[in-house]
């Protein structure tokens, strides 16, 4: 076996050291330049790559005009070196530098002609070299380059708005704004000073969408012109409203605060005509509390629960007068020294005369002074239109109050409101428990 295998081995070595080796032989010097070319030529690229490459980089992070100069020298046929030097002379602010700007801007889009961002450059740089055409047309061809792009179209319409072109130049600026919502303000400030404020011609430049309208409806509310953001919210279709609520929601807030009341409970009812807590004049939402209540701040219209401890405040299904639910009041402190206001807005019309009405029971009730139900004017100055006669200790099941007044004139709305009876002590303690049902609000005369 072992020597078969020397054999083998030696077979082996036999064919490998029996391979043919050719050799090349140069003998003229023609040749001999032929085989020398592509090295020559492989360390002419390695040049240029590596000089180009270094100009590149310097021009990505030229600090200065002379290293962006550096830069150019280094790769003339970058458009990014002309590009940075460009932007580098016109940070000088001279005349001369200004040349300089424009003409390596134009370098830069001639090289790279299909980026829309060398000739927005390049417009705004001959715009404020003098040439506002010039400009202009650079400013057209980055458009036309990118045309779902914001940014060429907003300086495209400012230098038209400059120029006197008023109309083109909000088409551009309405497509602007589509494009990137962010410069609506601004677009929306731009017209407003060009229009003086006069709504049509603002819709008419802005476009006449209800997109559009909804948007200038936010703009107005920022300038204070709440008739102007109400005539356009007034014009808006009732789908429109509905999916609008968030603008819808922006509005009532300041014609609440301004003390708007009907025209903040009209904006309710546009919002949510659905629902139960939308203000009609005249009328106590959710009077028999079949629905829940919230905390104060939650709702404008409906009853509102200032946050505290005491009384504990709930819905209770096991005693009502009417429907299937009724409010609670639990009183289990023995000082008495808080009292949480449970209140509604209710619209009136003004100087009109009207009846409340409501219902109310009280078990194990201790106190010097229980609580009666306030009915206050809600517009400038507020006090006090009427109140109720206090609850009694016992009252031995349901019993109905009543209360009369007359809306001021010129009034909105009035507060419905639980208050206590004013206590002679300054430790007035209240146990027991109170409910309420059945609010209701009648016209009279």
């Amino acid at each position: 076996m072992r020597r078969v295998q020397a054999l083998n081995e030696h077979d082996a070595y036999a064919t490998i050291v029996a391979v043919p080796v050719k050799l090349i032989h140069v003998t003229t010097r023609r040749r001999r330049l032929l085989l020398l070319l592509p090295a020559l030529l492989f360390i002419a690229s390695a040049y240029f790559v590596t000089r180009w490459s270094l100009g590149n980089t310097l021009a990505l992070h030229a600090p200065n005009r002379a290293a962006a100069q550096l830069a150019e020298r280094l790769s003339p046929s970058d458009p990014q070196s002309h590009f940075t030097l460009a932007v580098l002379s016109e940070k000088s602010l001279t005349p001369e530098a200004l040349v300089v700007a424009v003409r390596e801007y134009e370098r830069a889009a001639s090289l790279s002609p299909h980026d829309f961002r060398l000739w927005q450059a390049l417009g705004g740089a001959r715009e404020r070299a003098g040439d506002v055409n010039g400009g202009e047309q650079a400013l057209r061809h980055a458009v036309e380059l990118a045309p779902d792009y914001a940014h060429p179209r907003w300086l495209l319409g400012n230098l038209l708005l400059r120029k006197g072109h008023v109309q083109e130049a909000f088409s551009e600026l309405r497509r602007a704004f589509q494009a990137m919502p962010a410069l609506r303000p601004q677009v929306f400030t731009l017209a407003w000073n060009v229009y003086d404020g006069e709504i049509s011609s603002l819709i008419a430049a802005i476009g006449d969408t209800p997109a559009s309208r909804t948007q200038l409806i936010e703009f107005l509310l920022g300038q204070k012109r709440v008739d102007e953001a109400l005539a356009l919210w007034t014009d808006l279709g009732e789908k429109e409203k509905r999916e609008q609520a968030k603008t819808g929601e922006a509005l009532r807030q300041i014609l609440f605060e301004l003390k708007r009341f009907r025209d903040a409970g009209r904006v309710s009812q546009e919002i949510s005509p659905e629902s139960t807590l939308a203000a009609v004049s005249g009328e106590i939402a959710n009077g028999g509390f079949e629905q829940d209540i919230r905390l104060s701040n939650q709702d404008y219209f409906g009853w509102q629960v200032a946050p505290g401890q005491q009384p504990i405040i709930s819905i209770d299904t096991s005693r009502k007068q009417g429907g299937e639910r009724s409010l609670l009041l639990n009183f289990n402190s023995s000082t008495g020294a808080e009292l949480r206001s449970v209140s509604q807005l209710v619209l009136v019309e003004p100087a009109t005369q009207y009846r409340l009405d409501f219902y109310a029971r009280t078990e194990d009730l201790r106190s010097v002074s229980t609580l009666m139900v306030e009915v206050i004017a809600a517009g400038e100055g507020g006090g006090q239109l009427a109140v109720s006669a206090p609850l009694p200790l016992d009252t031995r099941g349901w019993q109905q109050f009543t209360v009369e007044f007359t809306a001021p004139q010129q009034a909105e709305a009035v507060m419905l409101r639980l208050a206590r009876a004013p206590c002679t002590d300054s430790v007035c303690p209240i146990l027991g428990k109170i409910w309420y049902d059945d609010f209701t609000l009648r016209r009279l005369g």
